[in-house]
């Protein structure tokens, strides 16, 4: 018996929408188009979006700025940094991975995170936070804030206050599935305005047109549009920077390339690129991680025995290397939005980097960027575990934690100049963990921000981001 075809919404050469068949293991989904010279409003409209359902889009609640004499620059760090290879010492991190939380509020299938989400966890209290933050050492520059969902521990704000208080920060990435755009709004003012020195960047999670992200953001809510909170809020937070001057504000979408939605990617693409237009687009590789055991997804090892890429992963390939052409030749805005042009064209070439890295990775070729994570970059979990990635905390049955922040009364430098971190910093990069590993926040960009000869590249490549 023949499968019965799904009908699916193409692009037609007149830009509407017609009619194609597909088999039912490809999703329908509907790709949005507007007319190459379409205004912010129109692909707005485009895209369903009304802003006027939100109250904190064009309503500001008024902040004190934080007072701070932090070095928030970025050449300090770096400098430290090579003093202390030097010298033979481990440096503080550069960049901090910070999971706030192990609570979500969706259940998706590729979420790396699938056997503690959602767990019992013992999550550090806002006093824990700031007591840990102020023993990070002043080196760190970049702060990645993740979990399960960041908004849903209340404390956001106020933890990421504490770290522009107590620590040189200059960079905060927010990963969010922007299920309440309001409560993301909020957030937003309030930050702006408390930490005036800070650039904020919220990474909104997004896998594919409506029906495809839906279909892969399960909760158990009837009538629950996933897909139009997120642009929703992209809209809201673009047009917040516009309206009040938020000039180091940045929003992002951020697609994981899995099998369930490779299928779609090159339309997806399209219609982020020409209609929705947010400051960056992130194309990340779904990878099995320590944390999903019960997962049908073959082991990377496994997958590599067959010597060719799987369809997903060529997908990313593929993908990614256009990006890369598009931003260089400009069709594709890729561009931070930071206190100086050059600093932000830079962060977008280190990005660039860091899909050439992971296209590297995926061909079975040695690594171009060597594993900095327990040196450069640090991880702390939502209980106070304290290592270098979340690969080498969460592992089941070989963990690789330096530390519990509270059986060191929360004394960070007591626990990264220890002995399980001297111990473990040893594996970074080539434990059986490490194989295959596509982590950017906790590979790639630590190993950039102090690598000589990869933030030369960084620098040659940015003249030509704009």
């Amino acid at each position: 018996m023949q499968d019965t075809p799904l009908e699916t919404r193409m692009p037609s050469s007149d830009g509407q929408s017609v009619s194609l068949d597909t088999t039912p293991s490809q999703p329908s989904y509907t790709v949005l188009t507007v007319a190459p010279d379409a205004t912010d409003a129109e692909c707005m409209a485009a895209s369903g979006t009304d802003l006027s359902l939100y109250r904190w889009v064009d309503d500001r609640p008024r902040f004190e700025a934080i007072e701070t004499r932090q070095n928030r620059g970025l050449a300090r760090p770096i400098v430290k940094t090579f003093t202390s290879r030097w010298a033979g010492r481990v440096p503080n991190p550069v960049m901090l991975t910070h999971i706030v939380t192990t609570r979500c509020n969706y259940s998706c299938g590729f979420c790396s995170f699938a056997d503690t989400l959602n767990s019992v966890s013992d999550e550090l209290s806002l006093e824990e936070i700031e007591k840990t933050y102020a023993t990070l050492g002043d080196m760190v520059n970049v702060i990645v804030y993740s979990g399960g969902e960041t908004t849903v521990n209340r404390q956001l704000p106020e933890i990421i206050e504490a770290a522009y208080r107590l620590t040189p920060v200059k960079s905060v990435y927010v990963i969010s599935n922007a299920w309440k755009p309001d409560l993301l709004f909020e957030i937003t003012h309030r930050l702006m305005q408390t930490c005036p020195e800070l650039h904020l960047t919220w990474s909104l999670s997004i896998e594919g047109p409506r029906e495809i992200n839906n279909r892969a953001r399960y909760t158990k809510k009837n009538g629950w549009d996933a897909w139009q909170n997120t642009i929703d809020t992209m809209w809201g937070l673009k047009r917040m920077r516009q309206l009040f001057g938020y000039n180091q504000l940045d929003v992002q979408l951020c697609t994981v390339c899995t099998p369930d939605n490779a299928h779609c990617l090159p339309d997806w693409y399209d219609m982020v690129r020409d209609v929705l237009q947010p400051d960056k687009w992130n194309l990340n590789l779904m990878r099995r991680s320590v944390q999903m055991s019960d997962h049908a997804m073959a082991s990377w090892t496994d997958r590599r025995q067959k010597q060719q890429l799987e369809p997903f992963e060529q997908m990313y390939f593929d993908l990614t290397e256009q990006v890369r052409q598009d931003v260089l030749a400009g069709r594709l805005k890729f561009l931070y939005h930071t206190e100086h042009p050059m600093d932000g064209a830079l962060k977008s070439a280190v990005d660039l980097m860091s899909q050439e890295e992971n296209r590297t990775v995926l061909q079975g070729d040695p690594p171009q960027i060597p594993c900095r994570a327990g040196t450069s970059g640090a991880y702390i979990g939502s209980n106070g575990a304290v290592s270098g990635c979340e690969e080498f905390a969460n592992h089941p049955t070989d963990n690789k934690t330096y530390g519990m922040l509270r059986d060191f009364g929360y004394d960070f430098q007591a626990i990264w100049h220890g002995q399980k971190a001297a111990q473990y910093r040893q594996k970074s990069g080539c434990a059986s963990e490490c194989y295959g590993c596509t982590l950017e926040s906790q590979k790639n960009y630590p190993s950039v921000l102090v690598s000589f000869k990869q933030l030369v590249r960084a620098a040659s490549m940015a003249p030509s981001i704009g």
